[in-house]
């Protein structure tokens, strides 16, 4: 479905129009050349601004007042006239000023629709404006010429001692730097499949390893009253209860252990 390109006040040759949707803001990464499109919409915009405020307003107001005024002449001419009891009176009252009234009227909706169509275009170039600054703000602090592919997009560093930025393709799931072939100490970790730089031992017999990120949310599902079992082997991680808070989280205010309690009523249910 084709998009439907809204038309921008004064714009000889649809210039502004093809600049507004022809040109993609978020694929430039020349600082200079979104400098140059930012100028051309600052220039158009303040032309809008000029002509709104200086023509476009005042003959808009002028033309309300003046609407207003034929408007209450013309009803006070007709309630003069009736409260005479002269209903032609009236009716030529009527029919000398109602066509002048219309006429303002009819104006006075034109310049309103014209306020309108500026307006809207104002907007519309304002928030442009606003997509450039965003996109310069990102080349300055983010985007990066990737050392690899020589791509912009999005760089990070690579770890190796000369610290080549790569880009997102090219810096996932590495062992070393595409650039220099550096490798960089990482190890793989079976849980998550991603190479990390630091592996932790689970504390089984069998001294499996995995990631610290793994490892926290195998310890993290565990019922606390219960030992951390090895993923890899199904063994026991230690000999040791891992308790996620400290002892005084669970006693109650006449200082004896809910733990107890909660074991009491286990048995309690067993025996029964």
């Amino acid at each position: 479905m084709e998009q439907i390109r809204n038309k921008f006040p004064d714009d000889k040759d649809n210039r502004i129009q093809k600049l507004y949707y022809d040109v993609n803001i978020h694929t430039i990464f020349n600082k200079m050349k979104l400098q140059n499109v930012k100028k051309k919409f600052r220039k158009y915009q303040n032309y809008l601004n000029d002509k709104y405020l200086n023509h476009i307003q005042p003959i808009l107001l002028e033309i309300g007042y003046m609407r207003d005024y034929l408007y209450y002449e013309w009803k006070q001419g007709e309630i003069i006239a009736f409260t005479q009891g002269d209903h032609s009176l009236a009716k030529a009252v009527r029919e000398e000023r109602e066509p002048i009234f219309r006429e303002a009227d009819k104006r006075y909706e034109e310049l309103k629709f014209e306020d309108s169509f500026y307006d809207k275009a104002i907007c519309n170039i304002e928030v442009k404006i606003y997509e450039i600054n965003q996109q310069q703000r990102n080349i300055y602090k983010h985007y990066r010429k990737c050392d690899h592919c020589e791509k912009m997009d999005m760089a990070s560093i690579s770890g190796c001692k000369l610290k080549h930025k790569l880009c997102s393709i090219c810096i996932d799931d590495i062992t070393e730097c595409p650039v220099c072939n550096e490798d960089l100490g990482l190890h793989y970790c079976a849980i998550c499949m991603e190479h990390k730089k630091i592996l932790l031992k689970t504390g089984c017999e069998n001294k499996h390893q995995t990631c610290k990120q793994c490892l926290d949310k195998i310890i993290g599902k565990t019922n606390p009253f219960e030992r951390v079992v090895c993923p890899f082997c199904r063994g026991y991680c230690s000999k040791k209860i891992v308790h996620p808070h400290p002892a005084s989280y669970y006693l109650m205010e006449n200082g004896e252990d809910i733990r107890d309690v909660w074991q009491d009523r286990a048995d309690d249910m067993r025996e029964r």
